[in-house]
């Protein structure tokens, strides 16, 4: 597991990130395997899950995640079949490639959210910089 925290609303669920891009969540109750997880083929991600946050109100809310392919994924807790929206991080390097920006992705580490603000978030990225993005928005 590279991830984990537990649903603000359920004291029992445990969200977790796993290393091949898949999320899981265990019930404490249930003691053993995980009671929902998604799959390799849901469109989610591929690369390692590195940070993860449930977001919104407790009658609004979704499971963010971030994998280090700079992939950040929304999820509706009772549909963890697809995410529910996908945001490839990139950033516009300093240098000129010709007449267009060099764009390159982020390789996110970490990521947080400011209380009570479920649209803007920040990131790491392993070369130490960190970013301000948002969910809705540009």
């Amino acid at each position: 597991m590279t991830s984990a925290c537990f649903y603000p609303y359920s004291h029992n669920l445990l969200i977790g990130g796993l290393y091949n891009g898949t999320i899981v969540i265990w019930d404490l109750r249930a003691k053993t395997t995980p009671v929902q997880r998604t799959t390799l083929s849901s469109g989610g991600h591929t690369f390692p899950i590195y940070s993860l946050a449930v977001v919104g109100s407790q009658n609004a809310h979704n499971i963010v995640s971030i994998s280090n392919d700079g992939k950040l994924c929304s999820w509706n807790m009772n549909m963890l079949n697809t995410p529910n929206k996908m945001i490839d991080l990139k950033r516009k390097n300093s240098e000129k490639s010709g007449t267009k920006d060099n764009i390159s992705d982020i390789n996110v580490t970490c990521m947080g959210f400011p209380e009570g603000d479920p649209n803007n978030f920040y990131v790491g990225s392993e070369d130490g910089f960190m970013f301000q993005s948002q969910i809705h928005g540009k």
